[in-house]
């Protein structure tokens, strides 16, 4: 029998970064595909990082392509480099990011450690995609109640106890100390990935992936 590591992959992310949508599926895809039965075997874990913390919590947040902007961010050659990308891993992503909000995540972020800590992790895994694809393909705002609560009931959680959780700030602090832990770990952008003692940043090619996996140097 081959012997499974005891610790996840840990994967450090946020759901407003398209390149932890795309990481994720990616190295989903590389435990999938594992060389060995070691690496696919692997279970995975999400930890969140505050990638935007200044995003405003009021509704409509603000315009993502102004704010990239601002930043210095070519928005259409990094649209042109991400399209491809998505599409190899089956993803849909929108063709161009005019008209569309950004969002403060650190409710969603909430919502995903209060499914961690009551739900399965069927229904958290399903969470995760779900929260995924509603800030980056639908554009949703995921800091609002109502839109967190509609998504727990479609990753099969119970809506009302996911929103009276949020609204009583029962998981603020949980996601306060995740950051912490981030910022201690020395996670300064994401996706970072850590694998027994090992690490590697961002949307990483599957086969890196699989090295991390399988503890390649």
């Amino acid at each position: 029998m081959v012997a499974m590591p005891d610790e996840p992959v840990i994967m450090f992310s946020d759901y407003a970064c398209p390149w932890c949508y795309l990481g994720r599926a990616r190295l989903s895809r590389a435990i999938a595909e594992g060389g060995s039965e070691a690496a696919r075997g692997r279970t995975t874990k999400l930890l969140p990082f505050p990638l935007s913390p200044d995003t405003p919590t009021t509704p409509g947040g603000r315009d993502i392509v102004a704010h990239l902007r601002a930043r210095g961010l070519d928005v259409e050659a990094a649209m042109a480099r991400l399209a491809p990308m998505m599409a190899a891993e089956g993803l849909e992503y929108p063709a161009a990011l005019e008209g569309r909000r950004q969002f403060n995540t650190s409710r969603a972020q909430e919502l995903a450690l209060w499914a961690e800590a009551t739900g399965t992790p069927e229904q958290l895994d399903a969470l995760h995609d779900r929260l995924f694809r509603a800030y980056q393909v639908e554009n949703l705002d995921v800091h609002d109640l109502g839109v967190l609560a509609q998504i727990a009931a479609e990753a099969g959680l119970d809506a009302d106890a996911a929103r009276a959780a949020l609204e009583a700030g029962e998981f603020i602090t949980a996601r306060e100390q995740a950051w912490r832990v981030a910022m201690q770990a020395g996670v300064r952008s994401v996706p970072t990935y850590v694998s027994e003692g090992r690490g590697v940043v961002g949307a990483q090619p599957v086969e890196v992936l699989r090295e991390l996996l399988e503890g390649q140097p």
